[in-house]
Protein backbone atom coordinates (compact mmCIF):
# COMPACT_ATOMS: atom_id res chain seq x y z
CA UNK A 1 0.00 0.00 0.00
CA UNK A 2 1.63 3.30 -1.05
CA UNK A 3 0.49 6.79 0.50
CA UNK A 4 0.64 10.34 -0.54
CA UNK A 5 0.84 13.08 0.83
CA UNK A 6 -0.77 16.10 -0.26
CA UNK A 7 0.69 19.71 0.73
CA UNK A 8 -1.39 22.35 0.28
CA UNK A 9 0.11 26.00 -0.48
CA UNK A 10 -2.25 28.84 0.35
CA UNK A 11 -0.71 32.45 0.73
CA UNK A 12 -2.59 34.37 3.78
CA UNK A 13 -4.42 37.43 2.84
CA UNK A 14 -3.39 40.69 3.87
CA UNK A 15 -4.71 43.61 3.84
CA UNK A 16 -2.59 46.54 2.56
CA UNK A 17 -3.02 50.07 2.47
CA UNK A 18 -1.87 53.34 -0.04
CA UNK A 19 -2.19 57.00 0.15
CA UNK A 20 -3.32 56.74 -3.89
CA UNK A 21 -4.05 60.94 -5.78
CA UNK A 22 -7.36 60.59 -7.88
CA UNK A 23 -8.28 62.69 -10.80
CA UNK A 24 -9.33 65.54 -9.32
CA UNK A 25 -6.11 65.94 -7.42
CA UNK A 26 -7.48 64.78 -4.29
CA UNK A 27 -5.32 62.58 -2.25
CA UNK A 28 -7.24 59.74 -0.28
CA UNK A 29 -6.47 56.63 1.96
CA UNK A 30 -7.05 53.01 -0.24
CA UNK A 31 -6.72 49.17 0.81
CA UNK A 32 -6.39 46.14 -0.79
CA UNK A 33 -6.01 42.76 -0.06
CA UNK A 34 -3.49 40.59 -1.63
CA UNK A 35 -0.71 37.86 -0.71
CA UNK A 36 2.14 40.07 -1.38
CA UNK A 37 2.80 43.56 -0.71
CA UNK A 38 4.11 43.37 -4.16
CA UNK A 39 0.98 42.45 -6.03
CA UNK A 40 -1.00 44.87 -3.40
CA UNK A 41 1.81 47.76 -5.36
CA UNK A 42 0.44 46.55 -8.75
CA UNK A 43 -2.63 46.54 -8.35
CA UNK A 44 -2.94 50.05 -6.49
CA UNK A 45 -1.13 51.63 -9.50
CA UNK A 46 -3.36 49.68 -12.24
CA UNK A 47 -6.27 51.29 -10.57
CA UNK A 48 -4.49 54.63 -9.44
CA UNK A 49 -1.87 55.20 -12.17
CA UNK A 50 2.26 54.66 -11.16
CA UNK A 51 2.78 57.95 -10.66
CA UNK A 52 -0.49 58.42 -7.99
CA UNK A 53 0.81 55.64 -5.43
CA UNK A 54 2.36 56.18 -2.23
CA UNK A 55 3.38 55.23 0.42
CA UNK A 56 2.02 51.18 -0.13
CA UNK A 57 1.96 49.02 3.17
CA UNK A 58 0.47 46.62 5.22
CA UNK A 59 -2.29 47.81 7.28
CA UNK A 60 -1.69 46.16 10.74
CA UNK A 61 2.27 47.87 10.93
CA UNK A 62 -0.11 50.86 10.91
CA UNK A 63 -3.26 50.67 12.58
CA UNK A 64 -2.15 53.56 15.16
CA UNK A 65 -0.81 56.19 12.55
CA UNK A 66 -4.24 55.48 10.94
CA UNK A 67 -6.67 55.95 13.51
CA UNK A 68 -4.29 58.87 14.59
CA UNK A 69 -4.51 60.53 10.70
CA UNK A 70 -8.14 59.75 10.32
CA UNK A 71 -10.10 62.48 9.54
CA UNK A 72 -12.82 63.85 7.44
CA UNK A 73 -11.48 67.06 5.40
CA UNK A 74 -13.89 69.48 3.58
CA UNK A 75 -13.84 70.05 -0.32
CA UNK A 76 -11.71 73.33 0.86
CA UNK A 77 -9.28 71.59 2.62
CA UNK A 78 -8.86 68.97 0.12
CA UNK A 79 -8.22 71.29 -2.63
CA UNK A 80 -5.83 73.55 -0.41
CA UNK A 81 -3.62 69.90 0.35
CA UNK A 82 -4.41 69.12 -3.91
CA UNK A 83 -2.79 72.77 -4.54
CA UNK A 84 -0.50 71.84 -1.75
CA UNK A 85 0.63 68.55 -3.16
CA UNK A 86 0.89 69.98 -6.90
CA UNK A 87 3.39 72.81 -5.87
CA UNK A 88 5.82 70.32 -4.05
CA UNK A 89 5.33 67.91 -7.51
CA UNK A 90 6.17 71.20 -9.52
CA UNK A 91 9.14 72.10 -6.85
CA UNK A 92 11.00 68.66 -7.54
CA UNK A 93 10.30 68.95 -11.49
CA UNK A 94 12.22 72.19 -11.01
CA UNK A 95 15.33 70.53 -8.94
CA UNK A 96 15.19 68.34 -11.75
CA UNK A 97 15.12 70.06 -14.41
CA UNK A 98 18.22 71.92 -13.10
CA UNK A 99 20.29 69.22 -12.31
CA UNK A 100 19.58 67.67 -15.96
CA UNK A 101 20.74 71.16 -17.32
CA UNK A 102 23.65 70.94 -15.15
CA UNK A 103 24.89 67.82 -16.06
CA UNK A 104 24.42 68.57 -19.71
CA UNK A 105 26.59 71.51 -19.28
CA UNK A 106 29.25 69.72 -17.25
CA UNK A 107 29.06 67.14 -20.26
CA UNK A 108 29.77 69.95 -23.04
CA UNK A 109 32.62 71.15 -20.92
CA UNK A 110 34.15 67.71 -20.60
CA UNK A 111 33.57 67.30 -24.36
CA UNK A 112 35.26 70.62 -25.06
CA UNK A 113 37.79 69.72 -22.98
CA UNK A 114 38.58 66.19 -24.48
CA UNK A 115 38.54 67.77 -28.04
CA UNK A 116 41.05 70.39 -26.95
CA UNK A 117 43.42 67.62 -25.42
CA UNK A 118 42.96 65.52 -28.49
CA UNK A 119 43.84 68.72 -31.01
CA UNK A 120 46.74 69.65 -28.65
Amino acid sequence: MQFVTLYEFSSKVKTYIARVKLKNGATVTATEQKESLSYARQIFQHKYGDRNVFNVSELNERVNEIEEGTETKTAEQLQVQALANKAKQINQQKKQLQARQAMAKAQEKMHDANKAFALG
